[in-house]
């Protein structure tokens, strides 16, 4: 399932589907020979009345199985079933595919030797939950997942298990139980007990016999808590871009056996908000597709129980999606325009700004500029004033009145090679020349002032200073060595 977020309404999208499903039941043993047998039959039945077909896994990837769920296979299914204890099939009566069904039992055996490589690489528990059967109270459920290394085509799994507990220091283990046949890599397993560990293992048969090894899964013990486990923190966001989805982002978070089979994810933003109700399955990853370029959005995840009525407290993250120009480039034609950035205004001495600017794109992908700038304050005129440049222009020389004191919006308008627009605004604020002089003016003449009166001082200082020069003082010093003689 794949979360599709090009709705602006609420979207509720279940991918919970049936799964079928068996109990583990400790003291029910069945003949893993005639089981394999019944798969090879089923696995006939599937390969002439079944087909290929596709479906989404959370991740995104591509799951190819055979579709068995039609009335032929049924019957044929049915026919397999129900003659494994006739022995003439002229008197059993049958006919069309349930005929078919019977005579491929007769050419099924349980002792074909492996044919092939097995299409299965791993099987795991993904999860477990309180069981919502009636009949099983105290036990829990969980889907067992099987991952896949190629399609599988028409083949049916003949799956075993085995427990464990443990106690004074060792592990009671018991033998594998047969326990069904299922055509799905998606298999609900039933009546866990708390504590207890459990180990699965799948044969794969096809319409030849058993494909390659059998795989085993690891043990896993169940929880003694009879709750919904809400899921782990944190949310993890990474970004991307396909063709065939658009913006995209996967959405991780610590996924465990404990974890729910079931979640509730919400994603927003401005615009748009889904809700959808998932099913894990082998990935480990939510696609979030077709999103917005540049948005932002809130991300809630909630774990669900097994009749998915109840929810736990969610964990949430919040991110950006990738900018166009992230994908396709700067200017590209695929995105919305971008307005100039890097403003400058410089005022000449003749009376005009200079502004030059940075062009959002290339010259080949701008039709034209828009230049408009109107007074806002100030007694200047305020009507707007339009001017078309080329592509290639960056600056441009507005005029400025003379004498006044006046403020006025600057707009450059950028149009791309297919008409939509962008744009940009400064703010140009010219004073009156007068003003500006006479505040500059009384400064200098405090300073000349000054400097006048500090020249007139050290002319002063240097006449007394040559004192002893003087006719006066000369004539005294005679007068006093004459008088002491």
């Amino acid at each position: 399932m794949i979360m599709r977020l090009h709705s602006s309404i609420l979207v509720l999208l279940c991918t919970t589907n049936l799964v079928i499903s068996f109990v583990v039941l400790p003291y029910i043993q069945i003949d893993y020979a005639h089981l394999i047998r019944v798969a090879h039959c089923k696995a006939k039945c599937s390969e002439k009345y079944g087909y290929p077909k596709t479906r989404e896994n959370l991740d995104g990837s591509i799951d190819e199985y055979f579709f068995v769920d039609t009335e032929e296979y049924s019957k044929c299914e049915n026919g397999c079933l129900q003659f494994q204890h006739r022995r003439d099939m002229k008197r059993s009566n049958l006919t069309g595919e349930t005929l078919q069904g019977a005579k491929f039992w007769l050419e099924s055996t349980a002792h074909s030797g492996k044919v092939g490589s097995s299409p299965v690489s791993t099987i795991e528990l993904l999860c477990q939950m309180p069981s919502a059967t009636p009949d099983l109270d105290d036990s829990f459920e969980g889907l067992l997942g099987l991952t896949k290394v190629r399609p599988s085509g028409p083949v049916q799994y003949v799956v075993q298990w085995k427990q464990r507990t443990y106690a004074l220091g060792y592990y009671d283990e018991s033998q594998w139980i047969t326990a069904s046949v299922e055509s799905d890599g998606m298999i609900k397993v039933d009546g866990m007990i708390p504590g207890v560990q459990y180990k699965f293992l799948v044969t794969v048969v096809g319409p030849a016999g058993k494909l390659g090894d059998t795989i085993q899964s690891e043990w896993t013990e169940i929880s003694n808590t009879l709750t919904v486990k809400a899921p782990g923190a944190p949310l993890i966001v990474k970004n991307g871009f396909n063709s065939e989805q658009g913006v995209v982002a996967h959405l991780h978070f610590p996924r465990t056996a404990y974890d729910s089979c079931y979640f509730r994810l919400q994603v927003k933003n401005a615009t748009n908000s889904v809700v959808s109700d998932l099913r894990v399955d082998p990935t480990y990853s939510i696609l979030l597709s077709h999103l917005e370029f540049d948005s932002s959005y809130a991300v809630t995840l909630s774990a669900l129980s097994s009749d998915q009525n109840t929810a736990t407290n969610p964990i949430s993250v919040r991110f950006n999606s990738f900018q166009c120009k992230q994908v396709y480039g700067k200017g590209s034609l695929q995105c919305a325009p971008e307005p100039v950035s890097n403003i400058r205004v410089a005022i000449e001495a003749n009376s005009t700004a200079q502004i030059t600017w940075t062009a959002s794109a290339e010259p080949e992908n701008i039709l034209t500029y828009a230049i408009t700038y109107q007074a806002y304050l100030g007694p200047c005129n305020k009507d707007p004033t339009t001017v078309y440049l080329a592509a290639p222009s960056t600056s441009y020389e507005m005029p400025l009145p003379r004498n006044v004191h006046c403020e006025f919006m600057f707009r450059i308008t950028n149009y791309d090679a297919i008409g939509r627009e962008a744009f940009a605004e400064t703010r140009i604020a010219v004073m009156q020349e007068k003003l500006i002089s006479s505040s500059f003016t009384v400064p200098l003449i405090a300073i000349g002032i000054s400097f006048s009166f500090l020249i007139l001082a050290v002319c002063c200082f240097a006449v007394c200073r040559c004192c002893n020069k003087c006719p006066v003082k000369v004539s005294e010093n005679k007068a006093k060595l004459t008088d002491y003689a």
